[in-house]
């Protein structure tokens, strides 16, 4: 430590010294600033009238000394000029010496006055004389205190000679006016140095203020350049993590595709055991590709088109629809539990269902008996905000108290073989956190080992929000199909009658059939329908019958002409989204509800086209086509060996066929299936008679061929399936 003080010593030193030498070029630059050397107008001119109105001197040697003042002045500016256009500064020192000779040059014109303008022996005249010198000694005194040595160069030369004059005069009163001269001009020289301290103090602050903002200039432009460094570095990280996911995906999406081909060919038990678990290992490395992706997202990056809000209830439901397959196949309970009239969250629908979708997963995953329950309610947050709370709650394992809290960690800390027998990646609940924190959420869990656990989270709610009872969403770009109508149809060609009932009948819909223009003109005055679809040579006739209230589509075929009181014309033949999109034009809201009741109603809906819209949004068109053959695969072979295991009376064989199917439709929502085939395995518990039994086997086939022509109907891409 003694080896290192002195060159810090030294070091200190020398940054004093510079700074003392800046303060002593700002003092210098102050003392040629000024430049107002007219001030000795006025007080030699006051001198000059004196004594040419006593005629104590003759005018030419009385204009001497004004003439040297203002040879002094003028030499004194072109001084000041030439001390402000030098270059690099110069030395300053030298400068000072320079003023300090131009003051006693200034001072010793006026110390030349003092002798030629002194009135011997006339005290009125002398002590004119001294006030006059002591008032320009004082604004001289203004411009060269900050310089000491000019100070007194000026002083000594020009308060010196009166003095002397007034002392060798030899009164009193000289003596005394000589004495107070010398110690007015000594009180001012002592005040310089009071001056030169303000002086110096305020050059040091504005020294150091320039050298702050100097610094904080210079540390802009480094925040600046760190700035548009990191932009620069986020703008490549998304890129790469943009081109890196396409490139990895591409290619993992071919690989499971063709998986999932070869998984539905003729294989024996083992190569299928060994397909299953490829695609079980690919689908494990997209989920991991996609949290690190999530992860590796900055918070400001948003989509353009994401939504501001969503329904809770059909986040809650939408997760529980794609997870019911992996319950049923684990032979787990999965149910939704949601509250009454609850608000739309403040959130993006597809966040909100990546986090609700993890967390039960991760239930699934660990969960080996028992069951799972999604659930949905209100709260007030500690501030008395509103807020929703999703909450997942299984009978698994339950969590370690050591991994605790680092469960929201990606990657856990220690020993992961908690996650790791279930192949886990430790990323998902990471991916959660930070999804909850940038809708301004929290997320928690509540477990005991080995007795289940609660994972919770909370999505702020939209003020003054409702809930909606019904939405009609799009489909594949299209209309949804419009439900719970009756309608009445006429059509001469029995493929368009056939085409219709394809097109209608699956969603609900009740339709009566007229036999001929007849039938259908006293059906339409005496029923109560929402709307007649007629042919368009009939139209004309239905539309002015008695009692006819309901709008008429009219269905123009080739060579037909148009009817004139139609409410709505549709070519024919026509896409199911043309007849669904007219049918709610002409309708309105009245396409989602109509008149028939429950009672009146022949079947019920082969799909509810409002769910599958709902879920088409959250999965995409693309995923959702992808579910939808894979089922219509799956159950086309379920109710093949149904119906050939009740044919042959296998009636053990057919009971858990017949479960399958109720899971795998019930997972989708297809109500009508999941019932018929729950209502065949309760009757072949309850015993019921074989043929009772095989009609029902045919009553389930019948209801998959429905809701298949519905799904084709609603995703055309779905008829070759």
């Amino acid at each position: 430590m003694s080896q290192l003080s002195p060159p810090e010593t030294k070091s200190a030193d020398e940054a004093g010294e510079h700074d003392d030498a800046a303060v002593f070029v700002g003092r210098i630059d102050i003392l040629y600033r000024p430049g107002r050397n007219h001030l000795f107008l006025p007080f030699a001119s006051l001198c000059l009238t004196a004594v040419l109105y006593t005629h104590a001197v003759p005018f030419a040697l009385a204009v001497l000394p004004f003439l040297l003042q203002i040879a002094a002045a003028v030499g004194t500016g072109r001084l000041a000029e030439s001390y402000k256009s030098r270059r690099n500064g110069g030395n300053v020192l030298l400068w000072a010496h320079r003023y300090v000779l131009a003051s006693a040059v200034s001072g010793a014109a006026w110390g030349a006055g003092a002798v030629i303008w002194f009135v011997p022996h006339q005290f009125p005249a002398d002590a004119f004389l001294a006030l006059t010198f002591l008032g320009m000694t004082a604004a001289e005194f203004i411009t060269r205190s900050v310089y000491r040595p000019a100070y007194l160069a000026h002083a000594v030369c020009s308060l010196g000679p009166l003095a002397v004059m007034l002392l060798l005069e030899g009164s009193p009163y000289g003596m005394l006016s000589s004495v107070l001269v010398l110690f007015f001009g000594g009180v001012l020289f002592s005040y310089c140095d009071e001056i030169v301290s303000v002086i110096d103090e305020g050059l040091r602050l504005r020294r150091a203020n320039a050298d702050l903002v100097e610094r904080l200039s210079r540390e802009k432009r480094d925040a600046e350049l760190a700035r548009d460094l990191s932009e620069a570095s986020t703008r490549a990280k998304s890129a790469f993590v943009a081109n890196i996911s396409h490139e990895i995906r591409t290619p993992l999406n071919a690989l499971l595709g063709m998986a999932q081909l070869l998984e539905r060919s003729d294989l024996d038990r083992g190569q299928k055991s060994h397909v299953k678990v490829l695609l079980e290992a690919g689908q494990g490395l997209k989920t991991l590709l996609d949290d690190v992706i999530a992860l590796s997202r900055d918070d400001g990056e948003t989509d353009n088109t994401r939504e501001t809000d969503c329904d809770p209830a059909q986040a809650a439901r939408t997760v529980t629809r794609l997870l019911q397959a992996r319950a049923w196949e684990k032979q787990l309970r999965l149910a939704v539990t949601v509250g009454q009239n609850l608000p739309r969250v403040a959130a993006d629908p597809r966040r909100v269902r990546q986090v609700l979708l993890k967390f039960a997963d991760n239930a699934l995953k660990f969960t080996q008996r028992g069951s799972i329950e999604i659930g949905v309610e209100e709260i007030l947050s500690d501030t008395g905000r509103q807020e929703l709370r999703f909450s997942v709650s299984d009978t698994g394992l339950g969590i370690p108290p050591d991994i605790a809290p680092h469960i929201f960690e990606p990657f856990l800390a220690g020993d992961n073989s908690y996650t790791r027998r279930q192949d886990g990646t430790g990323l998902g609940l990471a991916v959660a956190r930070r999804v909850v924190e940038t809708f301004g959420g929290q997320i928690g869990f509540d477990s005991e080992q080995g007795e289940g656990s609660t994972f919770w989270f909370t999505v702020p709610a939209v003020e003054n929000s409702q809930v909606e009872t019904h939405q009609s969403l799009a489909i594949a770009g299209s209309a949804a199909p419009p439900w719970g109508l009756a309608l009445l149809v006429w059509a001469g060609d029995e493929i368009v009658r056939v085409q219709i009932a394809h097109m209608l009948e699956p969603f609900g819909n009740r339709l009566d059939f007229a036999a001929s223009v007849t039938e259908a003109i006293t059906l339409a005055g005496r029923g109560s329908f929402d709307a007649i679809i007629a042919s368009a040579g009939d139209a004309d006739s239905i539309a002015v019958a008695p009692g006819v209230k309901a709008p008429i589509l009219a269905l123009v075929q080739n060579g037909m002409r148009l009817p004139a009181v139609a409410h709505k014309t549709l070519r024919w033949p026509a896409r199911p989204d043309a007849l669904y999109a007219i049918l709610r034009e002409m309708l309105g809201r009245a396409a989602d509800s109509g008149t028939q009741t429950d009672e009146s109603a022949h079947l019920p809906a082969a799909i509810d086209a409002t769910a599958f819209a709902a879920l088409e949004k959250s999965l995409g068109h693309p995923m959702l086509i992808e579910i939808l053959h894979a089922y219509i695969k799956t159950a086309e072979e379920l109710t093949r060996h149904l119906v050939a295991a009740s044919n042959a009376g296998r009636w053990d064989e057919a009971t858990p066929i017949a479960q399958d199917i109720a899971g795998s439709a019930g997972g989708l929502g297809l109500l009508a299936l999941t019932a018929a085939a729950r209502g065949f395995a309760k009757q072949v518990r309850e015993g019921g008679e074989n043929a009772e039994l095989l009609q029902a086997a045919l009553y389930v086939s019948a209801e998959h061929h429905r809701v298949r022509t519905a799904l084709a109907n609603l995703y055309p891409e779905l008829a070759a399936a």
